[in-house]
C-alpha cells in the first residue's frame, strides 16, 4: 500500500548542514534496519514514550524507538544521543517530523507532529447483492465506513510506508467487528488533494453452499406445504456463496425476509397461514418453516400395523374450522373419517377441542356408528420428535399412541386399544 513517491528517507540523505551527524548515519542505518524489523513483532518497553501519532500507532511507534534507544550506547552523552534519535526518527517516521526529543527521569520522549496532514475519503467496493441483501451490507459498511475515517482522518499519507501493517490490522479488527466474515482488501490512490483509501469486500470461508429449508404443520397437509419449499429454494438463492458468519449477525433479519417470502405465497394468504421461521447460518444451513392456519385444519393419513391379527390397513382424514375464543386460545369444531381397507368400514367423529398451551389440544368427540363419546387429547411434534395422543370414551375404553416423526412423512408409534384382544400393537403412519 506504498504510494508512489520520493521517499523522505531519500530526501534527508542528500540534506547539507549537518556535518556534525556525519558520523552517527552509519549506526543510524543499522538502527533504523533493526527498528523496522522490530516495530511489530516486540511489545514496547517502559523509558520509552512516543506522542504526536494516532492512538493505534503509537504502539508500533513506540515498539521502532524502543528498538533504536536500546542500542544506543548510554555512556555517551545525552545530546549525542538526541541527535542520533532525531535523525533515525527523520527517516523512520515517514510523514512526521520531530517536534521534540528529550530525556527524563522515565527514559526517552519523542514527539512528532505532521508535516502536513491529507484529507481522505473511504470507498467500499461492495459486491452486487439483491435487496434486501445490499440492504443489510450497505447498513454495515457504513458503520465500518466512519470507523475507518476516524482511523485515518489527518493521517499524512506519507506515513503508510512505515504504518502500512499497523493500519491493515486495525482495520482487520473493524472489518471482523462490523462485517464478519469480509475480508477487506486496501487500495491507495491520490486525486488531487485528497486521498482515496478503497476497501474491497472480499467473503471468506465458511460460506453458505446450501439451503434445507423444513415445513411443519399440525393444521396443514404435507402435500400443500411441502410444495412451498422451491419456491423459498429460488428466493433465497441469493445467499448461496455468502459468508456464514455475516448471515448469523443477522440471523433475526434472514428469518423475517424468509417469512415474508412465504407470505407471497397465495396458498398462505387464503389459508390464513401464520409463518414462523427459525434459521442457523451454516455451511448448509438449516431453515425451519412453521405453518399455522388461523381458519382450517387440514390432514389425511394411511396407516398399518404390525403385531396384531385385531388392526388392518386404514385411510383417515381431519377436517376443521378453528376460531379464537381468547387470546392464545384456540378452538377448533372437526369432523374425521377413518376407511378400514380389509372390509370397507367407514367409522365417522365429530368433536370440539381447544388448545391451552402450544401443540398441545384437549377435547370431546362423538363417533358413530358405536355412539360413543369419548374424551381426548393430542401433543403435535415436529418432525425429529415425539408425539402422541390418548382418548377415553364414557364406558372406560382406552385408545392411545405414543409415536415418533421420523421425518415430514412417515412415522412410528406404539398403538394401544383395550377393545382390542391383541391391544398393543405396532403402528406405521404415513402423513400426507
Amino acid at each position: 500500500m506504498k504510494p508512489s513517491r520520493t521517499s523522505v528517507s531519500a530526501r534527508c540523505s542528500d540534506e547539507p548542514g549537518l556535518p556534525a551527524l556525519r558520523p552517527f548515519k552509519a549506526a543510524a542505518k543499522l538502527l533504523l534496519a533493526a527498528a523496522l524489523l522490530l516495530a511489530f513483532f516486540r511489545p514496547a518497553a517502559a523509558g520509552v514514550r512516543v506522542q504526536g501519532v494516532p492512538g493505534w500507532l503509537s504502539p508500533a511507534a513506540t515498539r521502532s524507538m524502543e528498538a533504536v534507544w536500546r542500542e544506543i550506547d548510554p555512556t555517551q552523552d545525552e545530546q549525542s544521543r538526541l541527535a542520533v534519535i532525531k535523525l533515525v526518527s527523520s527517516r523512520l517516521f515517514e510523514g512526521y517530523r520531530v517536534d521534540f526529543a528529550g530525556i527524563d527521569q522515565e527514559g526517552l520522549v519523542l514527539v512528532l507532529e505532521p508535516k502536513s496532514r491529507t484529507a481522505w475519503e473511504i470507498e467500499g467496493g461492495l459486491p452486487s447483492l439483491p435487496d434486501p441483501l445490499s440492504g443489510w451490507l450497505n447498513t454495515d459498511w457504513e458503520n465500518a465506513q466512519s470507523r475507518i475515517l476516524d482511523l485515518v482522518s489527518g493521517l499524512p499519507l506519507d506515513s503508510l510506508n512505515w504504518a502500512d501493517a499497523a493500519l491493515r490490522l486495525e482495520i482487520a479488527g473493524i472489518m471482523t467487528e462490523t462485517l464478519p466474515g469480509w475480508r477487506g482488501s486496501l487500495l491507495v490512490r491520490v486525486e488531487g488533494e485528497k486521498a482515496i483509501l478503497k476497501v474491497g469486500l472480499t467473503p471468506e470461508q465458511p460460506l453458505v453452499l446450501a439451503v434445507a429449508p423444513r415445513t411443519s404443520s399440525t393444521s396443514l397437509p404435507i402435500l400443500l406445504h411441502s410444495e412451498l419449499k422451491e419456491d423459498l429454494l429460488k428466493g433465497l438463492s441469493p445467499v448461496i456463496g455468502l459468508p456464514v458468519a455475516w448471515l448469523a449477525g443477522h440471523e433475526r433479519q434472514l428469518a423475517s425476509w424468509t417469512a415474508s417470502l412465504m407470505k407471497e405465497e397465495s396458498l398462505v394468504e387464503d389459508l390464513k397461514v401464520d409463518v414462523r421461521v427459525s434459521v442457523k447460518p451454516e455451511p448448509v444451513t438449516d431453515l425451519a418453516v412453521r405453518l399455522e392456519s388461523r381458519r382450517y385444519t387440514i390432514w389425511a393419513w394411511v396407516a398399518g400395523y404390525a403385531g396384531t391379527s385385531d388392526r388392518f390397513p386404514e385411510a383417515g382424514f381431519h377436517l376443521g374450522r378453528k376460531a379464537q375464543l381468547l387470546p392464545g386460545w384456540d378452538a377448533e369444531l372437526y369432523g374425521e373419517g377413518l376407511l378400514f381397507l380389509d372390509d370397507w368400514d367407514f367409522e365417522t367423529r365429530l368433536g370440539l377441542r381447544w388448545s391451552p398451551w402450544d401443540r398441545i389440544w384437549l377435547g370431546v368427540e362423538r363417533s358413530w356408528p358405536d355412539e360413543a363419546t369419548w374424551w381426548r387429547a393430542w401433543f403435535d411434534g415436529p418432525a425429529r420428535s415425539v408425539y402422541g395422543w390418548a382418548r377415553v370414551s364414557d364406558d372406560g375404553d382406552l385408545n392411545l399412541g405414543v409415536g415418533y416423526r421420523i421425518n415430514e412423512n412417515l412415522s412410528i408409534e406404539f398403538h394401544y386399544d383395550d377393545r382390542d384382544s391383541d391391544s398393543s400393537s405396532i403402528r406405521l403412519v404415513g402423513n400426507l
